[in-house]
């Protein structure tokens, strides 16, 4: 085996390096949408910095996203890149104070102008590059554990840090084009049934009206699960899923029902029946997935109920499908914890609270979910099919984390990349496609 380099001398002042190299495709996406501009027509928040406009804040909060910078702490790092001050034309990019003040000093109207540009831009996401035709919501809840004394961060429901102080936030996504309709950040203790109609009606309301209602369909968790829900949303004509709580009566009614096997492979079986519960106004129509639990029960990660040697998935539903559409329909559900809730906090860090200000951590989140928006628009408008799937952190990994150069020869704008570079081609075509994006402002 050869010896390698024996020595090493290290120089430094070199200028133009940069170690996001394909970052260039998301500057042009936004560049084509006016996004800038777009923020200073649309916007006028009262925050004022002597150096930062708060376009270009909000402009910065998005890349810094993309960028992967998990914390307000780390926005130092992008001080001295090589590429992305040149891109914004910025003489300086904000840093961690700017930032920090930036989101501290927003008032309840400046969030309120904020969610209404994002309704704005998810209006456009809906009709571009393809109409929606109907909906699918899934709603669902999380838990963000604090370490320190922010402020409502509670001690309550907390799986995985138990004791420990927590949010609880509560999201709502469009599955079909895997969009934020609503989002918000609740206290640890937040079990109010009461919120969930409100959340659930500022939702609905992002869906274009071209949609019909029969058309429009809900999954939920068993958080959501209660009369009020159900009635509002069978009230208002949607088609819906819930998970179902199982009470002792329904318990009860499990194990002497008759059940089908539809699924011969991973034996599920499936039934359903007519049940009204206690102090619900009428009947509905309640499906039971069993699933025969293997030879040494104690070896199943599954957490659901379990009853002799059998495991029972219990939804309420008013959809007209067979008992095991029924359950394949909320089984797709999952994979809003993948594309969704998942991807918030490993990938755009929402885990990370940013201030001990509630007012200041809600603005924090909203603008994540304007960021995650914007990136999922990129994916649709610029990136291959066979790419649109595919998380931020795997875009980022394998497209815009790459080792380049900026230089001015001439006053010519060239980045150069490494010889042979793996994805000369997709990011030629990623760059094209990001050039021919219309803007906002049309």
């Amino acid at each position: 085996m050869g010896k390698g380099i024996q020595k090493i001398h290290f120089t430094f002042g070199e200028e133009g390096l940069t170690f996001l190299a394909g970052f260039p495709i998301i500057h042009q996406f936004a560049k084509s949408l006016h996004l800038k501009r777009f923020y200073q027509t649309y916007l006028c928040l009262s925050h004022r910095n002597n150096y930062f406009h708060w376009s270009d804040l909000l402009l910065s909060h998005f890349y810094y996203t993309i960028a992967g910078i998990e914390r307000l702490d780390h926005l130092t790092s992008m001080k001295y890149n090589g590429l992305i001050p040149e891109l914004t034309g910025l003489p300086k990019l904000p840093a961690t104070r700017a930032m920090r003040d930036f989101i501290l000093n927003m008032t309840p109207e400046d969030l309120t102008q904020i969610e209404r540009v994002h309704d704005i831009i998810r209006q456009k996401i809906f009709q571009y590059p393809h109409t929606l035709t109907s909906a699918t919501l899934d709603f669902d809840s999380s838990v963000l554990t604090v370490y320190g004394n922010q402020e409502l961060a509670e001690v309550g429901y907390n799986p995985f840090k138990h004791g420990r102080k927590s949010y609880h936030p509560v999201f709502g996504f469009e599955s079909h084009i895997r969009v934020i309709l609503n989002g918000a950040l609740r206290p640890g203790k937040s079990k109010n049934k009461s919120e969930v109609i409100p959340f659930m009606e500022t939702a609905l309301e992002k869906i274009p009206s071209t949609i019909a209602k029969s058309r429009i369909r809900i999954r939920c968790d068993a958080g959501f699960y209660c009369w009020q829900t159900v009635k509002f949303i069978d009230g208002n004509g949607y088609g819906f899923v819930i998970v179902a709580q199982v009470t002792e009566p329904i318990k009860l009614r499990l194990p002497g029902l008759r059940y089908r096997v539809f699924n011969h492979r991973y034996k599920l079986a499936i039934t359903e029946f007519q049940y009204q519960p206690h102090n619900w106004k009428k009947a509905f129509r309640f499906v039971v997935m069993r699933y025969q639990l293997p030879p040494e029960p104690e070896t199943s990660q599954r957490t659901l109920l379990k009853i002799d040697r059998y495991e029972y998935h219990v939804f309420v539903t008013n959809l007209d499908l067979e008992p095991e559409h029924v359950w394949y329909f909320y089984n797709d559900r999952a994979a809003v914890e993948t594309y969704g809730i998942k991807e918030l906090k490993t990938d755009f860090f929402m885990s990370k609270i940013p201030t001990r200000k509630f007012l200041a951590n809600q603005v924090h989140l909203k603008l994540l979910l304007l960021d995650y928006d914007l990136f999922r628009w990129f994916q649709m408008l610029c990136l291959p099919e066979q790419l649109q799937s595919k998380t931020l952190k795997w875009i980022r990994r394998n497209i815009l984390v790459a080792p380049g150069k900026f230089t001015t020869p001439g006053h010519k704008n060239i980045l150069k990349f490494q010889r042979n570079h793996p994805n000369e081609k997709l990011l030629k075509q990623i760059f094209r496609n990001a050039q021919k994006v219309k803007s906002l402002l049309k």
